[in-house]
């Protein structure tokens, strides 16, 4: 990590925070210094030495701030260089006619303390820097330049320095536009990079998944059949079935997390486009339930279902099966022995078909509700004993909100976890 922190030149500070804003300032400060010595020579050639004397004091307190931002006393070291140049520029318009325009570079300072510090940094020290040159500017104004007594220079003269300096002054604001442009497409051209580098990730990610899903079926139905059909032998004595009987459900469990995981890589890929069509919501829980009977059977789990309404919904029939599989399967899955699953169908919400799975498992800590919605989240110690990847909720959310409907869990469940969805009614 502490390369990260090294500057590309030993000329500029390395800075461990907010360090683009602090290289930037550093940056500003060189330029500053120069137009400095500028201002110190030009003066100097046409003998007003009050503004060089100025400019020299600016020069020095620049050389401070270097100083600071070496030691690292980065802030300081802004305050200190804006502090000086605004009040040199301030204190050299009352030696100048108004017409060399020398205040106007106070009008530049008002946008350079966004360039050089963040106002995550540092807000009053932000607030102070964008005030104190309209401050001073409203001060120059209010005298009247000193009302004109010290005139050092040649009318004519001046008016040379008014040119120069409104010059400098709309390049110096151009500038900072320009920057600002540049560093937003900087951003911009690295956020495009960065999501067409996801993007290929994620399509390479599911077509990875997709071919292993595929390649890892052969292998499993087999490795399922001939489990069953040694649980199911005449001759199998009752180690050899108890054993049939775990590589079954281990296979079983293992073909499951292989079919979400390439689900979930469809999902996080944008591979989610519903073909909306009216639906009972029956006829799709219906197989839902044979799928598995396997293993409502071997649990001895009771099933029920309810419905208090002749509603149809408008959901893709695919997607709305497999959210119903993949809740159930979760019900199933922590629902004990001997235990109890309910499916209740009755109106929801503004026209909308509610449905509920609700289990008589250990249930879901409401603290926990938002975490159960999250990929890979497997919550607390108490789930696990439970083989599952995490994302059978995820997966629900997804292909729910793909169809314009809403998913969530019981607030107050009285025991068990409760799982509700609404999708639109037909």
């Amino acid at each position: 990590m502490k390369y990260l922190n090294i500057g590309k030149s030993p000329l500029f500070p390395a800075p461990r925070r907010f360090r683009r804003q602090v290289r930037t300032s550093y940056s500003v400060l060189l330029i500053l210094a120069l137009l400095s010595l500028y201002s110190v020579l030009s003066n100097l050639i046409f003998a007003s030495y009050n503004t060089a004397l100025i400019a020299s004091g600016a020069v020095g307190a620049l050389g401070a701030a270097a100083w600071l931002h070496h030691i690292g006393r980065h802030t300081l070291a802004r305050f200190v260089m804006l502090t000086s140049v605004n009040l040199a520029i301030f204190l050299s318009s009352f030696f100048l006619p108004q017409n060399s325009n020398m205040s106007m570079f106070l009008l530049a300072f008002i946008g350079l303390p966004f360039i050089v510090m963040s106002w995550r940094e540092n807000r009053p020290m932000m607030a102070y820097f964008c005030a104190l040159p309209m401050v001073l500017w409203i001060m120059l104004m209010v005298t009247n330049y000193g009302n004109g007594a010290y005139f050092e220079l040649d009318p004519q003269i001046t008016a040379l320095f008014g040119y120069s300096h409104s010059i400098m002054v709309f390049a110096f604001v151009m500038m900072e536009f320009f920057y600002y442009d540049r560093v937003t497409q900087n951003y911009s051209r690295a956020l495009r990079r960065a999501l067409r580098a996801e993007e290929r990730a994620n399509r390479a990610k599911t077509a990875f998944l997709r071919s292993m899903s595929h390649e890892m079926r052969t292998p499993l139905s087999a490795v399922l059949g001939a489990a069953d059909l040694l649980e199911h032998h005449p001759k199998a004595t009752p180690d050899i079935k108890r054993l049939a009987k775990i590589v079954a459900d281990s296979g079983t469990d293992l073909l499951s997390l292989t079919e979400k995981s390439m689900a979930y890589a469809r999902i996080t890929a944008g591979n989610v486009d519903p073909d909306l069509s009216p639906a009972d919501p029956l006829s799709l829980i219906d197989p839902v339930i044979e799928r598995f009977r396997d293993k409502i059977d071997r649990k001895e789990i009771s099933v029920e279902i309810s419905k208090s309404n002749h509603h149809k919904v408008i959901v893709d029939p695919a997607m709305f099966t497999e959210v119903i599989a993949q809740i159930f399967d979760n019900a199933l899955t922590y629902t004990p022995c001997q235990g109890s699953v309910r499916l209740q169908i009755r109106d929801g919400k503004s026209g909308a078909v509610r449905l509920m799975v609700s289990d008589t498992g250990p249930g879901i800590p409401k603290q926990n509700h938002r975490a159960a919605f999250k990929p890979y989240e497997r919550l607390e110690q108490t789930y696990g004993t439970k083989s599952g990847g995490g994302v059978g909720l995820t997966i629900a959310r997804s292909y729910v909100h793909a169809m314009h409907g809403e998913i969530g869990l019981e607030r107050e469940p009285s025991d068990g976890t409760h799982v509700w969805i609404e999708v639109p009614a037909a």
